[in-house]
């Protein structure tokens, strides 16, 4: 009996172990919930995606930023209301300049390769899983 119960605590390890080394992911990063770079990370952009990125960095580089401090503020013990919603609101502009980019671009979706789960964006910039 107490061979089985080692055995199956053993069994059970090894479980664990292998969970953790699948949910991280073939495309570098930390599977499907992970900070990688995500499936396109090894695909060259197309030169309209390339265009694309090269007219929106700066809009997401501000919208990376944005994202930080709206971070950061939420971090605090007692975050201002008023300036969160402030900073939201920017995100909320951003990333509709951002969509209407994109579509002006003709990109189906809310990016060049479809659709973008928030931070997450591959080689496309930073932000929130969904």
């Amino acid at each position: 009996m107490k061979k089985v119960v080692v055995g199956l605590a053993i069994l059970a390890s090894l479980g664990l172990v292998a969970s953790q080394a699948l949910a991280w992911g073939p495309y570098g990063g930390c599977g499907m919930w992970g900070s990688g770079r995500g499936y396109y990370a090894n695909v060259d952009p197309s030169p309209a995606e390339q265009n694309f990125l090269n007219d929106t960095a700066k809009l997401r580089k501000d919208l990376a930023g944005m994202e930080a401090e709206y971070d950061a503020l939420m971090g605090q013990p007692n975050p201002d209301p008023k300036k969160a919603n402030q900073v939201s609101q920017e995100i909320f502009e951003i990333r509709g300049q951002l969509r209407a980019k994109a579509q002006s671009y003709g990109f189906a979706g809310r990016g060049p390769r479809g659709n973008w789960h928030g931070r997450h964006m591959g080689p496309y910039a930073g932000g929130y899983c969904w």
